[in-house]
Formats: structure tokens, C-alpha cells, sequence
């Protein structure tokens, strides 16, 4: 079985590399895993952050079960309507067809906190176009 191949975060800044030393000790333990003269690959990525649990929560608490119950969906079916909706990409297997999306690769702003993110976009969907209301996340129970 392979192992999952760790991610440590750091920022650049004056264009030198930064970390928290509890990353750089992690970095080492993790290094000293390989044998002596192993070559390894590394790879420099900018850092997205992960939708938050609090956003998954009042996306599945609050805003799929509303339009679920509005159209007669259980929440899975909404979510993947919603994903063909919100966020459709290109059938990889029928190239003219499209499917929805992934949302766990969206960042938290292209997901949640951005006014053009993605439940932002449903919630005005359901207002303007069904007369749905979606309380946000402050009123939401």
C-alpha cells in the first residue's frame, strides 16, 4: 500500500522560503523515512485553502436541504444537480456532455466567500428564479 505523500506549507517572503519550525522538524522526520541517497521530487505549488467544515455544514445543513425539499430531491440528488448546475466540466467519457463538477477541489473562496462563489450563486439562483429563501450562514439555525 502506498503512503499518502505528505504536504507542508510554507510562504515565501524577500523570495526565500518560510516555515513554522514544528513544518521544518515535520520536513525532517518525514526526510529521514527515505534511505541515505534516495532521490526524491520536489514540488512548489501555491497554496489553496480547503473549503472550511463550518462552510460544508451550512452547505449541507441549510442550503441543499431547502432546495432539496423545494424540489422534491434527497439532498444527494440536489448536490449533484447542483454540481451540474454551479460547477459543470466536460464528460472526460462523451466529450459533448457535461457533468457536474467536483466541489471539494474549490478553494474557500471560490466555494463560499467570494460574491460570485459557488453558494452564493445557488442562493441567488433560488431567489430569483424560484422564490426560494436561503437564510445565510448568521441566521441559519
Amino acid at each position: 500500500m502506498t503512503q499518502p505523500t505528505p504536504v507542508f506549507q510554507g510562504s515565501i517572503v524577500d523570495h526565500k522560503l518560510h516555515t513554522l519550525s514544528r513544518v521544518k522538524a515535520a520536513i525532517r522526520r518525514y526526510l529521514s523515512t527515505f534511505p541515505n541517497g534516495t532521490q526524491i521530487d520536489i514540488v512548489f505549488r501555491k497554496h489553496r485553502s480547503k473549503r472550511s467544515n463550518l462552510q460544508n455544514a451550512y452547505y449541507w445543513s441549510v442550503v441543499v436541504p431547502i432546495l432539496a425539499q423545494h424540489f422534491g430531491y434527497d439532498n444527494e440528488e440536489m448536490h449533484e444537480e447542483l454540481k451540474l448546475l454551479f460547477n459543470p466540466i466536460q464528460s472526460k467519457i462523451d466529450p459533448g456532455r457535461k457533468i457536474g463538477g467536483s466541489t471539494k477541489k474549490l478553494s474557500t473562496v471560490e466555494f463560499f466567500s467570494d460574491e460570485d462563489s459557488y453558494v452564493n450563486r445557488i442562493a441567488r439562483w433560488g431567489a430569483t428564479e424560484h422564490g426560494i429563501y436561503i437564510p445565510p450562514p448568521e441566521d441559519a439555525e
